[in-house]
Formats: structure tokens, C-alpha cells, sequence
């Protein structure tokens, strides 16, 4: 080796060396995802977005890192861009099972794309109440009540059943669909008013989501309460009538409560085909986060706040309790189960057969929510 050649191997040599301690600094694909998911979870997807492509580009295979940018651009309320990347995720990783609910939750709603088609699943019967239901949902995306429109609490309602699970069985309506309708007035309600809460659904057509899924999307969209609506039927009290609070509790704090969560439990079922890749390590998680937290003491104060902003115009009394209901347990965030009447209880199912008073409920209800948004500060955390 002549001297050129050697300064020039001790050069390269020493920009090697020199380089090093810079590569051993980089953040690995892995470290980027850790700090793009803090951004999230401070609710700064602007802060993550950058982050999580950096970590794209290290690794372009990382499937914890596709799911992340899905939900950075999710909450940004760019659904096509979030419905890509879910969808590498799944690619990548089949056991993502959070990624698939996503995909689901995304393609309820119309991608705004020439030529997109809706995978919303029809009812499988056809109702004048789920005729109605659609048409909610459909005025509620008119008004670009976007699932993540800004503002201070993040209200997640719940509509209860679906899909194939039709809710209390029974004659005349299904308690799905009335679910559905209700949550979809009442999201377009407070979707209406300027200070109100960020409003999400976790379904808005007739579609089944399991229970397991439903508590795991509270924490995942970071939900200060999630709100559960349904219209039981107790065929064994056709007399109980109005509207019932219910929050956790292992005991029952009386017989209309246990009858009410046993009925909700015998409807819904445990979903344990649902339990599958991967989703019950999720499930299992979140149901130790939230017997871990303080979920279940905030879900009660926030449902006293309810209780005494209850309108006294109301088309139905209310009336609070607590009781084993499985979806409270497991839901990782505060968690309120309403039943909006019952349609076992032949005024209540009269009732809620009516378009007007539905909205006359979901007004009673949207106004009783405003007092909990609006009053954080007076409510026990």
C-alpha cells in the first residue's frame, strides 16, 4: 500500500469512526413508534404524523408502526389515508385484531373518492325503524359531524348489538335498531353545538361489533366516558318503564338491575369466536387497566351528573342503578349503559316507535351530557 492509498484508507477510516456515534444515537423504527405513540396519546397526531413516517421509512415492515400511522391520520380525520395503513398493518400482522375493528369502523362511513364503495352491511330485515335509522346516519355525515371534531371531552357512544345480534328478543321493533337511531340523534345533536364534546360512534349502520371490541375502542379513542344505548326487554317485569343509568357494580344495587344485566348479557352473548388473533390478549388487557384505574368511581360521578341534569320535560323519567354488566367491567374508560326505555313495557315500546319522541329522548339526553361537558371542575375525578 503506497502512502496515497494509505491517508486514503486512514480517511475513510476515520469518517467511519466519526460517523458511528451518530448511528448508535438514532432512534430504531421501534424507539420512533414509542415516541409517535406518546404524541397520540397526548392527542397530537400533528406531532406523530412526522414521527411515525420517519419510522415508516427505517422499517418499512413494521406492522406496529402502520397501525400508528392509522390512527395519527385517523384522528386527523383523514379516513382514507388511516384505512391504508390499518390495512398494512392487517397485511403485516393477521393476529391485529385492533386493526381490523378499525378497517370495519372506517369503512361504515363513506370514503369521499369517486367510484368508493360503502361496506356498511344491510339490515338483515327490513324495518321502518332501521329505515329511519339510515336516514340519521346519513344527515348526521351531511352535517360533517366528523368523529373527531375538536373539542375539551371525548364522548364514545356506544349503540347496543347489531348486526346479527338483534338485542332482546322479542316482537315488533329490534332493540338495535333503536339503539342505533337514538345514538345517531343524539351524535348529531351535540355534533351541532359549537362547544360541545368530540363526539365518536362505534358503529353507525347495522353491523355486529363484540363486546370485547367495544371496550377496547374506549381507550383507543381515549373516551372521558363511554355512553351504551339500549331499549331492553324484561319479559318477566313487563310493568318496568323509563329510562335506567346503569354504572359497574359486582352486586346488583337492586332486582331491576340484575334482571337488566342478565338480559343484556343473554342478548349480546360472550362472542368467544371473536376472542381470536390476538384479540383476546387485548381484551384481557383492557380488562386489567380497568380494574386498575379509578374508571368505575369516575363512571359513577359522572353518572350523578347525568342523573341531576335529567330534563324534567323528558318524555321518560329516569331512574340510576348499578349492576354486573359485562361491557362496564371491561370497557377501559369511565362507562354508562342507558336503557332508553323497555320495550318489553307496551307505552315504552309505543314510545320509541315514534320518530318525534326519540328525538324528544335523545334531546333529554344531549342536554343532560352538556351539563357533565360543560362542568368537568364539580365532577369527582
Amino acid at each position: 500500500m503506497n502512502r496515497r492509498k494509505a491517508l486514503a484508507f486512514l480517511g475513510l477510516a476515520g469518517l467511519a469512526l466519526a460517523g458511528r456515534p451518530a448511528l448508535l444515537l438514532a432512534d430504531s423504527a421501534d424507539e420512533l413508534a414509542n415516541q409517535g405513540q406518546d404524541a397520540l396519546t397526548d392527542g397530537n397526531p400533528a406531532k406523530a404524523l412526522p414521527i411515525l413516517l420517519e419510522a415508516q421509512a427505517k422499517d418499512p415492515r413494521n406492522d406496529r408502526v402502520e397501525a400508528l400511522l392509522g390512527r395519527a391520520y385517523f384522528q386527523q380525520g383523514d379516513a382514507r389515508q388511516a384505512l391504508t395503513h390499518f390495512t398494512a398493518a392487517v397485511r403485516l400482522n393477521p393476529e391485529d385484531t385492533l386493526s381490523r375493528i378499525m378497517i370495519e369502523t372506517i369503512s361504515q362511513f363513506p370514503q369521499p373518492t369517486a367510484g368508493a364503495k360503502s361496506r356498511e352491511t344491510p339490515p338483515r330485515r327490513s324495518s321502518p325503524l332501521a329505515g329511519e335509522a339510515r336516514a340519521e346516519r346519513q344527515a348526521l355525515l351531511a352535517r360533517n359531524a366528523s368523529p373527531h371534531r375538536d373539542g375539551p371531552f371525548r364522548l364514545l357512544i356506544d349503540p347496543g348489538h347489531g348486526g346479527a345480534d338483534s338485542g332482546a328478543p322479542g316482537e315488533g321493533l329490534r332493540e338495535a335498531d333503536v339503539a342505533l337511531d337514538l345514538s345517531l340523534r343524539l351524535a348529531r345533536l351535540l355534533a351541532a353545538i359549537p362547544d360541545g364534546p368530540t363526539v365518536s360512534l362505534t358503529r353507525t349502520a347495522d353491523v355486529a361489533l363484540p363486546g370485547w371490541a367495544r371496550a377496547a375502542l374506549a381507550g383507543y379513542y381515549g373516551a372521558d366516558l363511554l355512553l351504551s344505548l339500549h331499549a331492553t326487554r324484561l319479559t318477566t317485569e313487563p310493568g318496568v318503564a323509563g329510562v335506567a343509568l346503569y354504572t359497574f357494580a359486582r352486586t346488583p344495587t337492586d332486582a331491576l338491575a340484575g334482571a337488566a344485566a342478565k338480559a343484556e348479557s343473554m342478548a349480546s352473548g360472550r362472542h368467544v369466536a371473536d376472542l381470536g388473533r390476538g384479540g383476546q390478549e387485548y381484551f384481557a388487557r383492557a380488562v386489567r387497566q380497568a380494574a386498575g384505574t379509578g374508571h368505575t368511581v369516575r363512571a359513577a360521578a359522572l353518572a350523578a351528573v347525568l342523573a341531576r341534569s335529567w330534563p324534567a320535560d323528558a318524555p321518560l323519567p329516569l331512574r340510576v342503578g348499578a349492576g354486573p354488566f359485562r361491557l362496564l367491567a371491561e370497557a377501559d374508560a369511565p362507562a354508562v349503559l342507558v336503557e332508553a326505555g323497555f320495550l318489553s313495557n307496551t307505552g315504552n315500546a309505543a314510545l320509541l316507535a315514534v320518530p318525534e319522541k326519540r328525538q324528544a329522548l335523545a334531546k333529554a339526553l344531549a342536554d343532560a351530557l352538556l351539563a357533565v361537558v360543560r362542568e368537568p371542575a364539580k365532577i369527582g375525578s
